[in-house]
């Protein structure tokens, strides 16, 4: 089913236009139709923008939070997760505002076992954490978070690929999720180096491993001024 919106009526009334949609939607799932993700992410962008222009940000999250805990439970975690990406999108100048929305879209993308989103939401909290408690343990605790997903979609990459199944966007070739796999282990190495040096190694070599694939590049000279460091 692809939804058909009107952007004047949603700059309007955003609030109305937010409640013709979920309705639309939640008849639509219960009926076992497929709902079209590109345009559902057109309107939900367009209706957070003009309750952003309305200044009505909180409004938007909390009719946006009570849908997405509606089409949890009806069983659709994409829609629920594009709900999120907006929402983050919409407020990342709001660290605050953006490491709720990233943990309640975190929690969503474990319930449906969608490593390409548990991977997307627990980056979304390293970023927030990288700026407010750098070297926390929620900090430490997330990057890992992000490693094991990588490693998963690239260890099983066809499995990954039919649980995201988001008609709207392909997944990334194997080999960005391998770079971004041996960017995330230097991040981890330079978060614990301190305290954990031969982890740190570990993280390091085991970057320099994947990296070494696609040849010379600034993240191995960054790898090789750590490891002598530590070594």
């Amino acid at each position: 089913m692809k939804l058909v919106f009107n952007t004047v009526k949603i700059s309007s009334n955003p609030k109305k236009a937010f409640q013709i949609m979920e309705t639309d939607v939640t008849r639509g799932l219960k009926r076992k139709e497929q709902i079209d993700e590109t345009s559902f992410y057109a309107e939900i962008s367009a209706i957070g923008e003009a309750y952003t222009k309305n200044r009505d940000r909180i409004g938007m999250f909390k009719n946006s939070k009570r849908f997405a805990e509606t089409l949890v439970n009806l069983g659709n975690g994409n829609l629920a997760g594009i709900i999120y990406s907006v929402l983050i999108k919409l407020n990342k100048n709001n660290p605050i505002m953006v490491e709720e929305l990233a943990t309640n879209g975190l929690a969503i993308a474990k319930r449906f076992k969608d490593d390409v989103h548990i991977m997307a939401r627990a980056d979304d909290l390293v970023k927030v954490y990288t700026k407010t408690e750098f070297g926390s343990d929620r900090h430490i605790k997330m990057l890992y978070t992000v490693k094991r997903a990588l490693s998963k979609i690239c260890n099983n990459y066809d499995n990954a690929r039919e649980k995201y199944n988001v008609i709207s966007r392909k997944m990334k070739p194997v080999e960005t999720y391998e770079k971004m796999l041996a960017g995330v282990k230097i991040e981890i190495a330079e978060v614990i180096m301190r305290k954990q040096p031969k982890e740190a190694v570990n993280e390091l070599l085991g970057s320099k491993e994947l990296l070494e694939k696609y040849g010379e590049g600034p993240n191995l000279t960054k790898i090789n001024n750590l490891l002598k460091k530590l070594t």
